[in-house]
Formats: structure tokens, sequence, C-alpha cells
């Protein structure tokens, strides 16, 4: 990475962390500068205002949990598997303050279109993934056909940011280790009736008992 990247680098890793501890109101140019420790003129010399700081720092943040998520569900091949994923991925989220920065965006959004269209990309591209996903845990099953992948992806993003809401209010990140607690027995549920690895049927699956190979 060159320094021009290093420096840009620098300034979007300290707006996130800026909007995740502050806020979004409190996201100034000076305040993201004294988290970096750097000077607030560095932003505009990488940046044409703070709109653009905040879209570049949407797409940084998510793109590096989009990275880690795809790394860390990749090899779950069942549902209790992948809710254990989603769960400490969730807990890499709250740690990062990813999530606290997505919400603070989401909610600086309401005041301005283009900002608002670039969160909305991005949630657009989480509904995808999530998604791929269920149609991945589904494939092969009755299920496939039963649960409707996109609007389901789309209430898993609601349920997501909506949990992030709830913690901005009172606090309480508990609530979120209690939610994938109760899911438990769910995946436990669904992993019992979903075909496993190489059950017929699933896509690169082998040849079930009394099939030919």
């Amino acid at each position: 990475m060159n320094r021009k990247a290093e420096a840009r680098d620098r300034i979007l890793r300290a707006a996130v962390d800026t909007l995740a501890t502050q806020g979004f109101a409190a996201a100034t140019a000076r305040a993201i500068a004294v988290t970096g420790g750097f000077a607030p003129g560095v932003i505009y010399y990488h940046f044409e205002d703070l709109e653009d700081v905040f879209l570049a720092a949407m797409r940084y943040t998510s793109d590096r949990r989009m990275e880690r998520y795809v790394e860390r569900t990749a090899p779950a091949a069942d549902p209790p598997a992948m809710l254990q994923a989603l769960r400490e991925l969730y807990a890499e989220d709250v740690a990062t303050g990813h999530i606290a920065a997505v919400q603070e965006l989401t909610v600086g959004a309401r005041s301005s279109e283009r900002l608002a269209a670039g969160v909305r990309a991005e949630i657009e591209r989480w509904e995808e993934y999530a998604e791929t996903l269920l149609r991945r845990l589904t494939a092969g099953t009755p299920l496939a056909e039963l649960i409707p992948a996109r609007a389901a992806a789309t209430a898993v993003m609601a349920f997501y940011l909506g949990l992030e809401m709830l913690t901005h209010l009172d606090g309480d990140r508990a609530r979120g280790e209690a939610l994938f607690a109760a899911a438990e027995p769910l995946a436990a549920l669904l992993g019992a009736l979903l075909p496993g690895p190489g059950a017929p049927g699933l896509p690169g699956s082998g040849p079930g008992p009394g099939e030919p190979a």
C-alpha cells in the first residue's frame, strides 16, 4: 500500500471509529482527525467533503466485514454451524464498531439523499449475501420452494439493524446474545430435517444409498 492509500485508509478507520463511539452528529472533521491523530486538513486533501468521507467509510467497513463473513461462513455446512458462525461474526461487528457505525450512517442518511443512496446500496449488497446463504442451506430440500429467500434476507437485515437500534437506546448488548441462544433449538431442528453433505439431491453431492455411482 502506498503512502496515499495508507493515509486514506487511516482516515476511513478514524471515521468508522468516530461514528461508532461519538455518533453521526459529532463526527466532524475535527473529531475524526482527533480520533486518527492527524490534522483536519488531511481529510480534505483526500476527500471532497465530509459526505464523501461517510460514503467511503460505509464502503470501507462493509467491504472488510463482507470479506470476513464470506471467509467464516464458507465452511458452515448446516444450520447449527451457520448459527455459530453468525453469532461469532455479530460479536466481531460489535467489537470492531462496524454495526454501530452503520447504524449512525443510517441515521445520518435521513438528511442526505446522496448518503441515503450509498447506505441503501450497501444494505442491498448484504441482502444479496444473506439470500445466497439461505439458498445454500435449503438447496435440494422442500424449504427451497417454501421460503422466499429474498424476502427472508430483507427480514434478516431489518432484524440486524433493528437490534442495533434497540441497543442504541438502552445499551443492552446482552439482548443479541440472548437471541442467538434462543435460536439454537431451531437451528438444531433444521439441521436434523435438512439432508447433510453427500445426501441425494444436494448440488455437488455423491450418490445416495442404493443409487448408482
